[in-house]
Parts: C-alpha cells; sequence; structure tokens
C-alpha cells in the first residue's frame, strides 16, 4: 500500500527548485550591507534596474551588455545577477576584473559583505558536494567561492592562466576598457575568457559586459554595445499634451551660467520645462526601448546619470562646469554620461580648411583694436614671430607672421628682431598702435634672450622671457624661476594654452574668442598652425592626453601660444581693464601704453 504522505514529501524533495524572476529574487533575498551602500537593508531596484536584471532569465538573450554612467547602481545590478545565478540557476561562473587588485577588492569590498548580510547567499556560499570523508569539499576564498551546483571564480585580465580552462557558464566581466590590451602572450583577455562559454553556447550561457567608456578609438564596451540592440531608457514627458518620449539627454538640460542648481530638462518637443521633482517622477514611469536591430542575442544598455535616482541635474550640471582640462571633461563624459570621448575631436584643425578661411587682415586696422602683442620663438637658425592683435570685441586677429632667418648665437638676428618690434599697426581711427608687449621663448640660446629682454627693456618696451610647461593643471601665465640667474622667468602652461588657441581657431562666427587669419601668409604658415593633434594614451586604464606634433615645423602655433599667453600679463589686463574715474577722462592708448613702460623692470 501506497504512502500517500510519503509519496509527495518525496515528490517535493525531488522537484527542481522554483522558477523565480531574478528581480523577485533579488528583491526578497538579497540585503544590503552598510558597508558598502548608502542605503543599506533590502534591495529594492529601481525601474531601470528591473529589466537588464530579468535579461538574465531571458531565453532569447546570451550576451547582456551594460554601458552605464557612475551612480546608477552599476554594481547593485551586477550583485541582483550573481545572486540569481547562485542560488536559481548554479553552474560554474567567472568573474574578471581589470587587474588582481580590483579583482580582491570586489570580493573583499563587495561581493564578501554581500554574502554576509544575505542569509539566502550566505547559506550557499563555501558549500560544494559531499566527500566521502565527510567534508562539504568547499571553497571560500578571494580567488573561488563554491555553492551547491557551481563555483564562482575570479580573474584578472592580465593573467591568461586564469581565463583558460574549464568551461564556463556564467561570465561576468567588469570594466571591460580598462581590461589588458593582451593577457601576456595569449592575446584579448575579452575573446580567452568568452571561449570559455563555448560548452555551454546554446545550453543557458550568460555573458554579462559591463563598463563605462572610454576613447571613441578602443573602447571596448562601446563596440559591444553597437553590436547589440542599443537600448535606451525612455521617459514621457510629463505635459498631458505633450506626451513626447525620449531618453533625457544631456544636450536639453539647460542652467543659468555658473548656478548648476537651477538645472532643468526642456522637452525637445514641446519645450515645457521639467524641474527635478518632475524628473524623477518621469523616471518612475520610464521604460527600456531598442534602438537598432543587433546581432542575435546580444542585448545592450546605455544610461547615463540623467536617468539615474542617484543622481540630480543639479549635480551633473556641476560636474560639466568643473570640467576644464581634456582629463577632466574625458571623466565627465565617460563617467556622468556613459558616452565614449576624445578631447582631440574637438580641435582638430587642417591646415587647408584654415588657409582657406583666411581673410584680408592689413591695414588700416579695425578701430576697434586695442593693444598688440608679439610671441616668439627661437630656434638655431631663425628667430619666428607672430603679431597678435586684441580687439575690443574679444576676438583677435593675427596681424602678421615673420620669419627671421639668421644664427641666433650671434647679434645680428636679433637686431632685426629688435627693429621688428618697433612696429606700429594703424588703425581707421588714425592712430598707431605700438607692440604693447612680447613674450621670447627663452628654450634656445637663453643668453641672448636675456640680452634682447634687457635691450628692449632699456626702450621702455615691456619684454618677457618665457617657457613653455607641459600639463593641463598649470595656468596659463605664471611666474618661474630666474633665467640664467639674472632674469625672472615666466611660464606658460602651453597645453591649456594650445587646447584654448586651437578651439578658438575653430570658431566660424563673429564670437568672442575667434582668431582671424589673414590670407598674406604662406602655406607653411597654415600647416604650422595645424601641426599639433590632442591625442589619448591609456595610463593604469585611464586617458591622458597630450599634444602630439604631425608636421615638423610647429613655430607658428608656438609663437600664437606665447603671444596669447603674455596678453595675461597682470599689468596688461590692468592696464587695459582699468575703466576712467569720474574726475578724469578715459586715458588714450598712448597713455595707456606709457603706463606700461613700468613693466621695463623685472618682475619681483
Amino acid at each position: 500500500m501506497i504512502d500517500h504522505d510519503l509519496a509527495r514529501a518525496w515528490l517535493r524533495a525531488l522537484a527542481p527548485p522554483p522558477i523565480v524572476a531574478p528581480t523577485t529574487f533579488a528583491e526578497s533575498q538579497i540585503i544590503l550591507p552598510a558597508s558598502a551602500n548608502a542605503l543599506p537593508g533590502p534591495l529594492r531596484l529601481y525601474p531601470y534596474q528591473r529589466e537588464p536584471v530579468d535579461a538574465v532569465a531571458d531565453d532569447d538573450v546570451e550576451i547582456i551588455v551594460l554601458m552605464l554612467a557612475s551612480q546608477t547602481g552599476k554594481s547593485t545590478t551586477i550583485n541582483a545577477i550573481l545572486g540569481h545565478c547562485i542560488a536559481s540557476d548554479p553552474g560554474p561562473m567567472l568573474h574578471v576584473s581589470p587587474t588582481g587588485s580590483r579583482s580582491e577588492e570586489f570580493v573583499r569590498e563587495r561581493f564578501d559583505p554581500l554574502v554576509l548580510s544575505s542569509p539566502a547567499l550566505r547559506a550557499l556560499i563555501g558549500k560544494g558536494q559531499d566527500t566521502r570523508k565527510g567534508s562539504s569539499g568547499g571553497v571560500n576564498s578571494v580567488a573561488a567561492k563554491s555553492f551547491p551546483g557551481g563555483q564562482l571564480s575570479f580573474a584578472s585580465s592580465f593573467k591568461a592562466d586564469e581565463l583558460a580552462a574549464r568551461a564556463i557558464k556564467f561570465l561576468f566581466l567588469d570594466e571591460i576598457d580598462r581590461f589588458a590590451k593582451s593577457a601576456g602572450a595569449e592575446g584579448d583577455p575579452i575573446g580567452l575568457a568568452v571561449k570559455r562559454t563555448t560548452t555551454f553556447k546554446a545550453k543557458g550561457r550568460k555573458i554579462v559586459i559591463v563598463s563605462t567608456p572610454t576613447t571613441r578609438v578602443g573602447s571596448r564596451i562601446n563596440e559591444w554595445y553597437l553590436r547589440g540592440d542599443q537600448r535606451k531608457y525612455f521617459v514621457k514627458c510629463a505635459d498631458p499634451d505633450c506626451g513626447h518620449s525620449a531618453p533625457l539627454a544631456f544636450e536639453n538640460l539647460k542652467w543659468e551660467p555658473s548656478r548648476p542648481e537651477t538645472a532643468h530638462i526642456v522637452c525637445e518637443a514641446c519645450g515645457v520645462v521639467h524641474d527635478e521633482r518632475t524628473r524623477r517622477s518621469m523616471i518612475e514611469a520610464g521604460f527600456w526601448q531598442a534602438t537598432a536591430s543587433g546581432e542575435k542575442g546580444i542585448r545592450s544598455y546605455h544610461l547615463t546619470e540623467l536617468s539615474s535616482l542617484f543622481s540630480t541635474m543639479a549635480s551633473v550640471a556641476q560636474q560639466y562646469d568643473a570640467a576644464v582640462t581634456p582629463e577632466q571633461k574625458q571623466a565627465f563624459y565617460n563617467t556622468t554620461l556613459a558616452q565614449v570621448y576624445d578631447a582631440g575631436t574637438e580641435v582638430e584643425l587642417s591646415s587647408s580648411e584654415l588657409q582657406q578661411r583666411a581673410e584680408k587682415v592689413a591695414p588700416p586696422y579695425a578701430a576697434n583694436l586695442v593693444f598688440v602683442s608679439a610671441g616668439v620663438d627661437v630656434q638655431s637658425n631663425r628667430l619666428e614671430v607672430t603679431f597678435l592683435g586684441h580687439h575690443a570685441d574679444q576676438t583677435f586677429s593675427v596681424l602678421n607672421h615673420l620669419k627671421l632667418p639668421g644664427d641666433t648665437s650671434g647679434n645680428a638676428v636679433w637686431q632685426q628682431l629688435d627693429a621688428a618690434m618697433g612696429s606700429t599697426f594703424s588703425t581707421t581711427d588714425g592712430r598707431l598702435v605700438p607692440v604693447l608687449i612680447q613674450g621670447i621663448d627663452s628654450g634656445f640660446n637663453a643668453d641672448q634672450v636675456v640680452e634682447f629682454v634687457r635691450m628692449q627693456r632699456r626702450q621702455s618696451r615691456a619684454a618677457y622671457a618665457v617657457k613653455g610647461k607641459e600639463g593641463f593643471d598649470r595656468m596659463p601665465l605664471a611666474q618661474g624661476g630666474r633665467l640664467k640667474g639674472q632674469l625672472r622667468l615666466l611660464i606658460v602652461g602651453v597645453d591649456a594654452v594650445k587646447l584654448a588657441v586651437q578651439k578658438a581657431l575653430r570658431l566660424d562666427d563673429l564670437s568672442p574668442g575667434l582668431i582671424r587669419l589673414p590670407d598674406h601668409l604662406d602655406e607653411d604658415y597654415f600647416e604650422g598652425l595645424a601641426s599639433e593633434q590632442l591625442r589619448a594614451r591609456v595610463v593604469k586604464g585611464a586617458p591622458r592626453y597630450e599634444f602630439h606634433r604631425t608636421v615638423r615645423r610647429n613655430e607658428p602655433l608656438d609663437c600664437l601660444v606665447y603671444a596669447v599667453a603674455i596678453a595675461r600679463h597682470r599689468d596688461v589686463q590692468a592696464t587695459i581693464s582699468k575703466p576712467p574715474t569720474p574726475t578724469q577722462p578715459k586715458p588714450s592708448f598712448v597713455a595707456s601704453a606709457k603706463r606700461l613702460a613700468a613693466l621695463s623692470q623685472p618682475m619681483r
């Protein structure tokens, strides 16, 4: 006779675990630890986290690509997927970090605290198959975690031996844009890791690829994102008469200058302004939508901080305002907007385009010409000098560029430069504008530079020895030491000034900062202006920008940089910007020039 109660017990024991949606498991079983979360306690997924988490249980999806900004709950999303796979769909798993130290950091600071705070995971991790000796056979280390039905191993992208060997069902590739280019001599670490999932292809394998992007060329996460269906998080305009749906775009974020707290989103369809409270409500009701067909089995997601409930519009605006150097802008676009970015693309110059844009710049010059600065580059066999006109509307004009051939260790060529510095520039209102201030490169034949500067000062001409220093964090113009122990040296932060000059050369409308180029200069001049490109190289996983020379002669660019930088001298700015007092008339330009005679003394 069959014992029905015993039979039902057997059936219950032999039955497979109930199928639970990954989000359901995560929110019912995962407890966020206080040590690694601003909001500890039972996990509550935000609307934009839910679909990517549930995608791991979708039979039509093999590869999940997450190109996510910071402050979007990226770690929580990954932990939710990891927890579901361990508890509900166990199998061999591999988690790959950029480096070994990052892998250990993930285990000690993220994964272990999550396991300890979540009873459902704590009961599984460190357990394994029983052995004849009675041991559980469990593993619980920074290198591996076993659990009934599988094991989670941790690896570095730099170590080929950790990416090879046994088959893997679940593969997690974390921050792939910071992975090694090659795992030793074995090749691409991503390819090596993906190859380990071949056994489970079409048999339930899941590959989760995560990262913020880096540069446009070489961003692995962007390449994977483009291979997928390119899902974006859409929100609906809060105006009931509009109903337009679109991702929250940075281009539609507006705020008053230097006041990020005024940030608001403008609907691109109807122009309605949405405040922070409205934005959050829109995100709560948002949805993911594919924007491309993509390769079969690859689902890719892109999310910016603007669509995150962990961030605010004011925070995004503040981060943008604070991003000044190329590295800071790189970080903003990569981590805040999750977009690939190359600062060099903003300042790419073409010598032919510059020459085509050249115009007639000749005397008499516009009446709004305020003063002229000069920048000099010193080579062994010549001097080159650019005369830069500064206009009242905050635009500039290259008035002329001279090449003075001669041995710069002798006196003859310096006498030619002295004569050139005595030039005046006539204006339509009858003025003769002299060279107000000079910056002379001291990187070559410094003794002659010292003598020339002293000669200029004896003639009451404001002249300074300058030296360029790289680094985008440098001031455009700052005091340095003493040249040959005799003359105060000014340091030009050439990277920052070059970047500003190249941006100005790209302007094509009459706006502040525009630099007009004269059409009487030869082709070599324009090639020299476009002689350097801003390029990024990855150092310890982060892009670092440097200017690289693309043609041999870059003197026109250097001269222009020195002419721009020296005009920032505090005495020049004080003289030009000083307003007239009520008791005296506004000083004439000649009077202003005389006031600058004080510059003939060395800076102290």
